[in-house]
């Protein structure tokens, strides 16, 4: 919930998938994408969970594909677990990574600093196409859900059995973690 103090807004920018909205109550952050709410700082748990989830299905040294980087919340995650070699994360949106080494860097402990991280911005149906690497887990958290979906297509990557044929990149024991209604 916001403080008493109505939410300013910090920016106002044209995506590629919209508008995109970045407010603050002057403590958490919140991101509004056409109009939606899509995330904020408050509290970050299910993102934790989503890859904690994951990375209990795999063996060192892992590299892990994030596929969204939200408020970084599911970075700093990953890069706290000792099992984490390398994590590359795909996000549409440039402003929201740009957010991410300004407004948004504390929240999530800087992590884009870290040397183990590798920032790519693109649609992740279109990196997926081209990608080389290889990775022992995947997080996808491209949007509030397969059912609340702020871009329609983002639905499909709820559905496993599709995104499967998509990800040619994992071996046999690739562990998979997304939201699913």
């Amino acid at each position: 919930m916001w403080s008493t103090d109505s939410p300013r807004v910090l920016e106002r920018v044209e995506g590629r998938l919209g508008e995109l909205v970045l407010r603050t109550d002057g403590t958490d952050f919140e991101v509004i994408s056409n109009g939606v709410f899509l995330m904020d700082t408050r509290n970050g748990a299910s993102e934790r969970l989503l890859v904690r989830v994951a990375l209990a299905g795999v063996r060192a040294p892992a590299r892990l594909l994030l596929g969204g980087l939200g408020v970084g919340f599911s970075l700093a995650e990953a890069l706290a677990c000792d099992l984490v070699e390398r994590v590359t994360v795909v996000e549409i949106e440039a402003a929201v990574i740009r957010w991410n080494r300004t407004y948004l860097a504390a929240h999530a402990g800087r992590a884009l600093e870290d040397p183990r991280v590798e920032v790519v911005c693109a649609d992740l149906r279109d990196w997926l196409g081209s990608a080389r690497q290889r990775f022992e887990a995947i997080c996808l958290d491209v949007d509030n859900g397969p059912g609340w979906t702020v871009a329609e297509a983002n639905g499909a990557f709820g559905r496993v059995e599709r995104f499967a044929v998509e990800v040619p990149r994992g071996g046999p024991d690739l562990v998979y973690a997304a939201w699913r209604d």
